[in-house]
């Protein structure tokens, strides 16, 4: 592994085994380990742990099993399609919608290992790291550090540092990125592509011809898709609590948003493996690099949006939006009530914030997803 990247890259096999016996001392650890595998004692969660030999071993023996329980307790169904746009052994940069904080990716990592194919590296927010026990189940666990804020000059290197390990992961390593389509999960619905996130993934590429260095990424579309949206009332309410464009996070806000987002009820959930897209793709995209990447940034939107698989819920809350039952084919009374309930119960305890605001803010996280 490129020494040049040890500021950011995970843990190598023997800093992860290292890390596991430090990982053993956090409190954290144990009502973690009885959640997610509630069938051994903290004993033998430990000797499992004590047992791993490399972070394959790891992310097969503790990571997907542990996420298998999370299906099991918070969803009524996982499905995915698409697998067969991806061949094992080649390296892809999945670029994802974000809807969650963990899920997210570790749900594709369920996927890939379940079907023999090797997981992906993932991009872990600096803020989350505030965090030590996150901080090294991440590292264990195949996560690299991306920068989020600071100077604007730190800022600019920090992504040319990322453009050259992303690079260099695909072309060299031979090892897939899961990377979000913007900073930050969406908040609002709208599942839209930063074109800064596009002009990043070139800053560092070895190809100056601009089809040549996005098509050597392998860049392939993904759409997760919730029936109840993970942590949705506290999207809501961080919005109504953002006064002009900033939001201060409370002490322990980030663990909170993980451990909601992974225990929290989600009904259906779906994850859809787009298409990888190809030279012939890229060879009709605008010559200059502004507008290349801007027309990137839109196919992936077209690309990542017709793989989002539409839920009761969603229609449900455009209808109570638009005043009308203009969806009414798309739900039953009972998935109204359910949905009429679950608003209720967030408008009636949430003290301190505008209720007109916070309810277009829970309704829009579900709404945005028929417009779009």
């Amino acid at each position: 592994m490129e020494t040049r990247f040890d500021d950011i890259r995970h843990y190598t096999d023997a800093e992860m085994l290292q890390a596991l016996k430090r990982i053993e001392q956090f409190p954290e650890l144990k009502p973690v380990a009885a959640y997610a595998f509630p069938d051994l004692s903290y004993e033998e969660f430990i000797e499992l742990l004590d047992s791993i030999k490399s972070t394959a071993d790891l992310q097969h023996r503790v990571m997907v099993c542990g996420m298998r329980s999370v299906i099991a307790k918070t969803m009524t169904s996982f499905t995915f399609s698409g697998l067969e746009n991806i061949q094992p052994g080649k390296a892809y940069l999945y670029i994802s919608n974000h809807r969650d904080i963990v899920l997210d990716a570790y749900l594709l990592q369920c996927i890939l290992d379940t079907h023999g194919m090797s997981t992906t590296r993932i991009t872990f927010g600096s803020n989350l790291m505030k965090n030590e026990f996150l901080r090294e189940l991440g590292l264990c666990n195949k996560m690299f550090r991306t920068e989020r804020g600071g100077t604007a000059k730190g800022f600019y290197a920090a992504l040319a540092h990322l453009s050259d390990y992303i690079n260099n992961s695909i072309l060299n390593d031979n090892e897939s990125i899961w990377i979000a389509q913007r900073g930050g999960r969406t908040k609002d619905g709208l599942d839209v592509t930063d074109p800064a996130l596009i002009k990043m993934l070139g800053m560092a590429s070895p190809y100056s011809d601009l089809v040549a260095a996005y098509g050597s990424l392998n860049i392939v579309p993904l759409s997760i898709s919730y029936e109840w949206e993970p942590c949705d009332s506290l999207k809501a309410i961080e919005r109504c609590k953002t006064i002009d464009g900033k939001y201060v996070k409370a002490e322990n806000e980030d663990l909170i948003s993980v451990v909601t987002g992974i225990t929290q009820p989600k009904g259906t959930v779906h994850l859809s493996i787009g298409k990888p897209i190809t030279i012939e793709d890229l060879i009709e995209m605008p010559s200059t690099r502004n507008d290349f990447c801007d027309a990137l940034a839109a196919m992936l939107d077209t690309k990542i949006n017709a793989g989002y698989h539409l839920s009761p819920n969603n229609y449900i809350a455009c209808d109570i939006m638009n005043g009308n039952d203009s969806h009414l084919d798309k739900y039953t009374p009972e998935q109204f009530a359910a949905f009429q309930s679950r608003l209720d119960n967030v408008l009636s305890e949430t003290p301190s914030v505008d209720i007109e605001k916070l309810r277009r803010y829970f309704l829009e996280i579900y709404a945005c997803a028929v417009r779009n």
